[in-house]
């Protein structure tokens, strides 16, 4: 459902350099070198650094977890993490944060702030490629007694990660998927058609 919040949050990603399109190398090439390049990029963490867009972006998250039940927000760390802080604070839910390596000093733990062994999360990212950060976010909260329902991201990257994730057990909660992200920017002449095609192509040929 394209609500006004989302379709000016689309259109404020693309002006603030959050998608680019050109040609561009990805995680994917430093196990295949030879892989086409990326017609299109995804950086999401510069969000951080515009505070009227993430205004917007906090908007979105709300209408995505509006009729979830839950006690506390997890980042995924680290691009969510600003995000999630910000909506923590706006709607007063306490937020924790899954650590990536076991501290081995002061109060040694994995996951920062204060929590009770039985309260249910809702982990919260910035896009949903493979599900992969996702599952080991979940594991470590899992681990500590946490009970995960919901994964809430703004773009799933049609890659299989949500289809992952449900498969699993857990519901994710999507504002765009890349499909119609790119039907946006096509629709309010950010992008041509020449580029649109190319990029559904592309996207096509490496989820197949």
């Amino acid at each position: 459902m394209l609500t006004q919040a989302r379709n000016k949050l689309a259109l404020e990603l693309f002006d603030i350099g959050a998608v680019r399109f050109g040609a561009f190398k990805l995680k994917l090439h430093e196990k295949k070198p030879d892989a086409p390049l990326s017609p299109i990029y995804i950086d999401l963490r510069v969000l951080r650094s515009f505070p009227l867009v993430m205004d917007s972006a906090v908007e979105v998250y709300e209408e995505l977890i509006a009729g979830l039940k839950f006690n506390l927000y997890a980042d995924v760390p680290t691009a969510a993490t600003p995000i999630v802080a910000i909506l923590s604070h706006k709607t007063k839910t306490p937020m924790v944060s899954p650590r990536p390596e076991k501290k081995e000093h002061g109060l040694i733990g994995n996951v920062d702030g204060v929590f009770r062994k039985g309260q249910i999360t809702v982990v919260i990212d910035d896009l949903v490629t493979t599900a992969d950060s996702k599952l080991e976010a979940i594991a470590t909260l899992e681990g500590n007694g946490l009970s995960i329902k919901d994964v809430v991201v703004l773009i799933d990257r049609e890659q299989g990660g949500v289809q992952e994730l449900e498969k699993r057990g857990y519901t994710c909660h999507v504002a765009f998927k890349l499909s119609h992200l790119l039907r946006i920017y096509l629709e309010s002449a950010k992008i041509s058609q020449p580029t649109y095609e190319r990029t559904m192509a592309y996207l096509a040929s490496v989820h197949n």
